[in-house]
Formats: structure tokens, sequence, C-alpha cells
């Protein structure tokens, strides 16, 4: 976590949300870059402790459980030996949160790195930073800070992801397993091509609780993630929060709903098809944006979006983009 990005973002508390947070302690720095610390909130009542790991501050509200349902994430290491890696992978088998977790760092950040990534038009004349909510492995995080110029932070809750993110920008490579079939990876290590490294940041957040006073973001990203997760319409009211009047974001989706990560009842559509939508998503959207004050200027129908899951394998989605003002 760079200081001045921190400074310049002055991130308010998850839990009390009326209180600043500030660094307690840095532990492990490099320059202006806090590797390893604590934040906590100011507020006399609260007092909340954030751990910063890897870079990373990870600002989310109920922390406890959090850290029980992702030490694999957190603990987990990217210097092992491609052999001993395989070993691992090969006793803990198929279906494994271990195997799970290599195969989605994988396929995201071959996405973001040794394919083509997502490609969207929107990237306005802005006055002030951007946030890119599901940052997965960082691409298009970099990407939007270049386009931009302007400080651009990535947030996700994988934190698997955003060490890999994270490498991106403090060393300019990343490392990673890439699936060929079943149990077998190999390992890929690629040199990242972001001119724009300086002005990225990643932090950890729950996109329906950001860590951000009203009014932070001049453009806010939201791309391939809103049925990732449990609350849609909570993430969407975060974006309403914390745009600016003027400011602009950017949706996109693929409605790929799956009641593992969002219940039935939290989709955007994808059911009911006797009503008068029918079970169109996009009716549900376009009505949520506009009840939270966002005014739709531009849709795109069906982007193109291509995961490569292992050798013979791809999954391509017709993306509905979305840009709206504040």
């Amino acid at each position: 976590m760079r200081r001045g990005h921190f400074e310049t973002l002055r991130p308010v508390c998850v839990v009390c949300h009326n209180a600043p947070i500030a660094i307690a302690s840095a532990i492990r720095e490099d320059d202006d870059d806090i590797l390893e610390g604590i934040a906590a909130c100011t507020n006399g009542d609260c007092l909340r402790e954030y751990p910063i790991v890897d870079g990373i501050p990870i600002f989310v509200a109920n922390i406890r459980a959090w850290l029980s349902a992702n030490p694999l994430q957190l603990l987990g290491r990217d210097d092992l030996s491609p052999e001993v890696e395989s070993l691992i992978g090969d006793v803990l088998g198929a279906g494994s949160a271990y195997d799970t977790l290599r195969q989605h760092v994988g396929i995201y950040a071959d996405a973001h790195y040794a394919s083509t990534p997502f490609r969207h038009d929107a990237a306005p004349d802005i006055d002030g930073p951007a946030i890119d909510i599901g940052c997965a492995t960082g691409g298009t995080t970099f990407d939007l800070a270049a386009r931009l110029q302007r400080l651009t932070v990535g947030v996700d809750l994988n934190f698997a992801m955003l060490r890999v993110a994270s490498a991106a920008m403090r060393r300019g490579r990343v490392r990673y397993a890439r699936r060929r079939v079943g149990l077998v990876y190999e390992r890929e290590e690629r040199e990242v091509d972001a001119p724009a490294r300086g002005l990225a940041d990643f932090w950890c957040c729950d996109a329906a609780v950001l860590p951000f006073a009203p009014a932070s973001f001049a453009f806010a990203a939201s791309i391939n993630v809103i049925d990732c997760l449990a609350s849609p319409h909570d993430a969407l009211a975060e974006i309403a929060r914390v745009l600016r009047p003027g400011g602009t974001t950017l949706i996109a989706t693929p409605y790929d709903w799956s009641p593992s990560a969002t219940a039935v009842e939290q989709w955007l559509g994808g059911h009911s098809q006797r009503g008068a939508q029918r079970g169109a998503s996009e009716p549900v959207l376009r009505r949520m944006l506009s009840e939270l004050g966002l005014e739709i200027v531009s849709e795109q129908p069906s982007v193109p979006w291509r995961l490569r899951l292992h050798d013979r394998s791809t999954m391509e989605y017709a993306v509905h983009v979305v840009v709206a003002k504040r």
C-alpha cells in the first residue's frame, strides 16, 4: 500500500463508518510502500484494526469471518517449485480448495496478462481518482490508470488474485500456475507492460462496503463482477455513493448468475420469466441505476469476453456494457 495513495484516498472505517483509518504501524516498508503493517480506525469507540499483508490492506468489516474463510488465499505462496506445487495439487486432488484457487487465479491472470483482455471504450477526461471494483489480478486497473492518467485503486475480496496484481505493480512481473488439463499445470512467468504502474494500488475490500467517503471518485468501473456478488444491489448503491457528482461509471456484466455466489432473490433478472420483463436482466439494471441517481449515457449490448479454462476449453461471454453519469 503506497502511503501517498493512502493519504489521497483517505479511507474510512467499514465498521463504524464515521472515522478515518490511520496507519497504526508500518512493520516492513520499501520507500513509499508499506508491505506489512496495521491500519486502524481513529474512532476511540471503535479502534478496529486492519492488517496490511504483502502490500495489500485488508479493509473488511468482519475480519474474523473473512480470515477464517480465506486462510489459503492469505497464507498461500508463489515461491514453490513447479514440481512441489504439482505434488501438492495431486495430493489434495480435484475439487479441493487449493485446486479451485489455482484454477481461478490462473484463469484471470491468463486473461489479464497472456491474452487479449476485456476491452471497453470508456475513458473520460476526469479530474480525480478512479476505482476498479472487482479488479481480480489487476490488468484492467493498469489499463484504466494508463487511459485516465489518474490514481486508480483496484479492489477485490480475492486476496490470491490481488497478490498477483500487487506483484505486477511492484516487480513488473507476474507468475502463476496455468492449467493444461485436469490437475496438470505449467508455471507461467511474464513481464508486465504497464507504464502507469505507479498510479495503481490494490486493496482487499468488499464491493458492497467500500472504505471510502461519499463522492471520493471521479470514475468507477465494475467489470464482469456484479453477477459474482452476494448483493449486486448493494454494490451498485456503493458505486453511486462513492462517485462524485458528474462522475462516470462503467458497468459490464454477462449476467452469468450462480446460486453459489448470489442467492436467486438477489439476481438482477434471470428468473420469473412469467413477469413483464420475462426474466431479462438488462431492464432491471437500467431501473436500479436510475433509482440510484445514475443516468445511462451509452450502452453496448454484446461485447465479447473470453476466458481460457485449459488447453482444450474456452468460455466465451457476450457482455452488456453500460456507461452512466452521476
